[in-house]
């Protein structure tokens, strides 16, 4: 790309973390093109202030780099691979940016398939970075953690993206590294979160409310990342609506345990986190936030028991 230009930037995926990112793009660039097969996404985008284009073959004609946020390995390989992909179109010389939480597997094909067409490619998963700003509030306020695999010099060259979007970015090494710590970052903040919702849970069965013990909580070694930054806050709003859904958790889940299994490591408290978020699944929970577990756990108690209270 010319050194004495803006660079064009686009985006792919507008989801419920993509619509931030396109927010915050726009606050740094002067143009950003974007493409989602959801037509109410696209208008949305459009509606913030980027420009539609009609395809991925246009997105990668035009732009010198592509932020792509999509929902697991199947759609980055259908949007990015292959003869009608992304990368088939991309200019050379171009870099995407791959923000999705797949497979180290899936990152290394599309390493692989943009290597080969002189485009780079960093997979790019992110976390929640700042205090009170975890999953989507993170994306939101552009304070998220970049995990970072792919060639070094790309990395680099990235920076202008990393700081739109983020506060912090760590490159990890090859291709699929990223991917592979924010496997091990959501196998850790999984399992923690189901241990803040069976401390609720156990809570209304013993009378008091989540009120009162999250009083307690932020005062007491129960304190968490997770639980003060993630479940809190969406228990005091009541807020249930997907920021991270309970069907990308199990997609993550299940991620970490191939990895696991492909490293012969044991990781019996991820499959017992698997089996509960597989119990929220087959009670129609799948498209709400993870923090739903709390409420989940705590409405069946209450129901069992057939009280709720709240112990002085």
């Amino acid at each position: 790309m010319s050194e004495t230009r803006e660079p064009q930037v686009g985006l792919l995926g507008l989801g419920s973390i993509g619509q931030h990112y396109c927010v915050n793009l726009l606050n740094r660039f002067p143009s950003v093109l974007v493409f989602d097969r959801d037509p109410g996404r696209l208008r949305a985008g459009a509606e913030m202030g980027a420009e539609r284009v009609a395809s991925l073959g246009e997105l990668g004609e035009r732009c010198d780099f592509v932020v792509v946020s999509l929902p697991n390995p199947a759609a980055v390989r259908q949007a990015l691979g292959g003869d009608q992909g992304l990368l088939a179109s991309a200019r050379r010389g171009a870099i995407v940016v791959d923000t999705s939480t797949v497979s180290p597997e899936a990152n290394i094909e599309m390493y692989e398939q943009a290597r080969a067409r002189g485009v780079g490619y960093l997979d790019a998963p992110v976390s929640g970075g700042e205090p009170l700003e975890a999953g989507v509030d993170g994306a939101k306020a552009a304070s998220v953690t970049f995990m970072v695999g792919g060639d070094e010099h790309v990395f680099d060259k990235a920076t202008p993206i990393f700081d739109a979007l983020g506060k912090f970015w760590f490159h990890l090494g090859p291709a699929g590294s990223g991917s592979v710590v924010k496997l091990i970052s959501n196998l850790c903040s999984g399992i923690q979160l189901l241990v803040a919702a069976e401390a609720f849970a156990l809570g209304a069965a013993c009378g008091f409310s989540a009120e009162r013990l999250i009083e307690v909580f932020e005062r007491t070694d129960a304190r968490s990342y997770i639980m003060t930054d993630y479940v809190v806050p969406r228990l005091k709003r009541g807020d249930v609506e997907p920021g991270f859904s309970v069907d990308l958790q199990v997609k993550d889940h299940r991620l970490a345990e191939a990895l696991a299994h492909d490293h012969t490591v044991p990781l019996p408290f991820n499959a017992l986190a698997l089996q509960t978020w597989q119990r929220l699944r087959a009670d129609g929970r799948g498209g709400r936030d993870i923090a739903d577990s709390s409420y989940f756990m705590t409405q069946q108690i209450n129901r069992e028991l057939g009280r709720v209270g709240d112990r002085a």
